[in-house]
């Protein structure tokens, strides 16, 4: 929850989220566990997420590393951390490769946390709460 002085009153609103993942059932548990605590904002392909970083500013990143896209992951981490918006922004990296090159590789691209499918909800929500 962030609070904003709106002159003589503080107006709250919701931590906003940016997911970007290609899976349909992925994205109805994403919106499941996180819609009541956050605004969250889902994204199938990176097209969508260049469409919503352009309209909006975001409090928190979840990516999936292997996406069916032109860019992957990595990529898009390393073009977030290139703009001075987001560059200190956490990025919740979570996919179904669990070796330890893609960790590191990720960790490398600027990504603050390293999740590996599947993941318990707790554990999610524990590190979206550790960065916000």
């Amino acid at each position: 929850m962030i609070l904003k002085s709106t002159g003589d009153s503080l107006e709250t609103r919701k931590n906003k989220l940016l997911i970007l993942e290609d899976d349909n059932l992925n994205q109805l548990v994403y919106k499941r566990i996180l819609s009541k605590e956050y605004d969250v904002v889902i994204c199938g392909d990176d097209k969508e997420f260049d469409s919503a970083i352009n309209r909006d500013t975001y409090d928190l990143f979840i990516i999936d590393l292997a996406i069916n896209c032109e860019r992957d992951g990595i990529d898009l981490i390393k073009e977030l951390r290139q703009t001075d918006q987001y560059r200190n922004t956490a990025i919740i990296v979570v996919t179904a490769f669990a070796f330890r090159k893609d960790r590191e590789n990720c960790m490398a691209a600027g990504a603050t946390e390293f999740m590996v499918k599947p993941f318990d909800n707790i554990n999610l929500l524990e590190a979206i709460e550790k960065y916000l």
